[in-house]
Order: C-alpha cells, then structure tokens, then sequence
C-alpha cells in the first residue's frame, strides 16, 4: 500500500526553509490561522491603547455590537485606523495585505510580529495613496482594488515608541 502521508512529508523536509520562529519568543502566532492573525493584532492595539490611556472606539454594528466588517477598524484619539498585521516572512520581510484606497478610514497602522520582536509604524491614509509609505503592490492581476505594503523592520519603529508616536501623529493628524 502506498504512503502518501510518508511521500509528501518527504517532500516537505526537501522543500521547508529554516524556520527561525521555532523556540522564539512569539513561537505561537505561527499556529494560528491567518485570519486570526489580524484578530491578535487588533486586541494587542486596543490593549496597548488601554494601557497608554489612549482613547480607542471600535466601529459598531446596527445593533450596537462590535462590527465584524467595517471600513476601519479602530479609531485611537479621533482617527479612523485600518489596522494590518503581518508576521515576519522568510526573508526578512513583513507583507501587510489587503490595503484598500476606497475604504474612509484615514490613516493604516501595520503592526509586523518577528520571532523576537514586534514592530509597527503609522501612516496617514494620503501616504498611503501617494507612495510615501513605501510602493504598493497590487494584490490582483489586473486589479487596482487591494494592495500590499512589503516593509523591513528598518522601515517599522519598535514597539516600545507606540504611545510616543501614536499621540503625536493623533494630536498633529490635520
């Protein structure tokens, strides 16, 4: 009897890349679901905000709930925020995907998570569009809906600066 189960492990261990977040610190992201990686970054920035005594609202749902879909995600000090959170790849690199111009939120905070660091920067929603944050990617051949923003952590500020520059890109956002 064949063993596919035997075959395709084989080929995996002729195909996986060194993984360094084995024994990292923030090991465990790398086991959830991608989709669940947003819904981490989203609870970390409110409980960063909480703790920095930073106003945070998130947008409701027509019976008062916490949307599941919405045009931002949460608004820190007056300002409508699209959070993107993105783990650190392979080379280096975090892909923050899915930015979208259509959508009325008014600035992006990406949010990258490395084996032993974390990572993020904020950019006005004009930044964004105008290339200043860095090039975006189209996401769909062809398509000019949903881009991604590939970043360095030279191109990230480290977390320990968040409340510092958080309150000064809300209190200077025209």
């Amino acid at each position: 009897m064949t063993d596919f189960s035997g075959i395709l492990k084989e080929i995996i261990e002729n195909h996986k890349d060194d993984n360094k977040w084995v024994e990292s610190k923030h090991e465990e992201i790398k086991r959830v679901s991608n989709s669940k990686v947003g819904s981490i970054g989203e609870e970390f920035i409110e409980k960063l905000c909480y703790e920095y005594k930073l106003d945070c609202l998130f947008p409701l749902d027509h019976k008062g709930n916490r949307a599941r879909q919405s045009p931002w995600d949460i608004e820190i000090n007056g300002v409508k925020i699209e959070l993107k959170t993105a783990t650190e790849d392979v080379s280096g690199s975090f892909q923050f995907n899915h930015i979208r111009y259509h959508r009325p939120y008014e600035a992006v905070i990406c949010l990258g998570i490395a084996p032993s660091n974390i990572y993020f920067n904020i950019w006005s929603k004009a930044d964004i569009v105008t290339g200043k944050a860095g090039n975006l990617v189209s996401m769909e051949k062809g398509g000019n809906a949903s881009y991604k923003l590939t970043k360095k952590p030279s191109g990230l500020n480290n977390i320990n600066l968040f409340s510092e520059l958080i309150l000064n890109f809300t209190n200077n956002f025209i």
